[in-house]
């Protein structure tokens, strides 16, 4: 139950910040807001890939079955965080870069 309640939650948080995402790649500003979506987008997409490769595709061919226990979730969870503030950075520093590269 928890398994299908998560991926339900990340399909509605991706689907929104893509929407967010292409409002905010027209105004091409380094915001909190930008920033913010930013980290849950990428967090959201590395979760759901991270998932399905390493725990069910993976541990079903090894092990014939898929793996989803409260650690490997947690793992993944946390996991999934850091990339995501990572690349939400990343995006934020590149975004501030060509806003100040313009005012030049």
């Amino acid at each position: 139950m928890i398994f299908i309640l998560s991926a339900v939650v990340n399909i509605l948080v991706i689907k929104l910040t893509m929407e967010l995402m292409k409002k905010i790649k027209n105004k091409q500003r380094a915001t909190l807001k930008n920033f913010i979506l930013s980290v849950f987008y990428y967090a959201a997409c590395f979760f759901l890939f991270i998932f399905l490769v390493n725990n069910v595709l993976i541990e079903l061919i090894t092990h014939g079955r898929p793996n989803i226990t409260r650690k490997e979730f947690d793992y993944l969870l946390v996991g999934s965080l850091i990339v995501g503030v990572a690349c939400g950075c990343r995006v934020w520093l590149f975004t501030k870069i060509d806003e100040r590269n313009e005012n030049k």
